[in-house]
């Protein structure tokens, strides 16, 4: 009977997993079970040129398939090996190691874990920073792990037979193009019928320089710009840069806010930053009139006050002078 039963173990356990068996000579259990290693991207959209938290999440999916009996009783503790041999699912001394094809650098690239155990599972963060010109990368993930494929009990302590495990991926990402430079802010209003400078900040928010800028007003009617590119230069990372350029406004313009852009040209090729503006209204030529003769005024009023103060100084001397005689 106990080989009988030894023989159906035997041909039942390939048949429920295609791990490699082996027993002690004393095994009552054998389990058939091992890990399932699942890699996924928790967050699969990064942003380009800038440093991310990419999270991978690693599951162990693998279950226990079978405790079958060997029909031996040579064990000392047949209910401890029992115990033992269920945790032929779980993945020991994990490690997680990523790579990529070259547009995606990972800052940190191997994280470990002394256990994941089976139906468990473990969300691990690798810094990464991508190129500013990547449309997509590919990350390559592999884990490698050991798990047990036997135990006993021998003298009252568990004795386990590990063997090494392997699982790989490759998870494809979506790069979200984020803007190499951004304008900080804007000062200056505009005016119907005016034309004025505007103090434009524009700052490098990439971990690289920007060599080489130079920079054009873009506009459309009721404002616009014949002022050839401004020659900026070279940005630093974090750098702002202050830019001025003449913006030309229409005498008929609405009284309201625009967007206009900004093209900043430099050595990796173009961006287009767009910013809002207000137009205000501008002072009319009746106004320019009025007040031009306002200031005559004030000028004509001033030099009377000038002259009468100085006849009156000279007329006190003069009758300073005829006391004394």
């Amino acid at each position: 009977m106990l080989r009988y039963l030894l023989v159906v173990a035997l041909i039942l356990i390939p048949c429920v997993s295609s791990q490699e068996f082996m027993l002690f000579a004393d095994d009552c259990y054998k389990a058939a079970g091992s890990p399932d290693i699942q890699i996924s991207a928790v967050n699969p959209v990064i942003d380009a040129g800038m440093p991310s938290i990419l999270k991978l999440l690693v599951a162990n999916d693998g279950r226990l398939e079978a405790l079958i009996p060997t029909g031996f009783s040579g064990s000392e503790d047949p209910e401890g090996e029992m115990r033992e041999e269920m945790k032929a699912a779980d993945a020991l001394n994990v490690v997680v190691e990523v790579s990529s094809d070259g547009a995606l650098w990972p800052v940190v690239q191997r994280r470990g874990m002394p256990l994941l155990p089976a139906g468990s599972h473990a969300v691990l963060e690798f810094p990464v920073i991508v190129d500013f010109n990547a449309s997509g990368c590919i990350l390559n993930v592999n884990v490698t792990y050991e798990h047990q494929i036997d135990a006993k009990i021998s003298k009252g302590k568990p004795v386990q037979l590990y063997v090494p495990g392997n699982a790989n991926r490759s998870i494809p990402l979506e790069v979200r193009r984020s803007e190499r430079l951004r304008v900080l802010h804007v000062d200056g209003e505009l005016r119907a019928g005016s034309n004025r400078s505007l103090e434009i900040v524009i700052k490098n928010q990439s971990p690289w320089p920007v060599r080489n800028c130079t920079v054009r007003l873009i506009a459309s009617s009721p404002i616009r710009s014949s002022q050839p590119a401004v020659w900026v230069g070279d940005l630093m990372p974090g750098e702002p840069a202050l830019v001025n350029v003449w913006a030309d406004v229409e005498r008929n313009a609405s009284l309201d806010q625009y967007r206009i852009s900004c093209l900043i040209n430099h050595d990796e090729g173009m961006e287009r930053l767009t910013f809002p503006v207000r137009i205000s209204r501008g002072s009319s030529f009746i106004t320019w009139i009025a007040a031009a003769a306002l200031l005559a005024l004030i000028l004509i009023a001033a030099n009377r006050v000038i002259r009468t103060g100085g006849l009156r100084r000279r007329s006190g001397l003069r009758a300073a002078r005829r006391r004394r005689r």
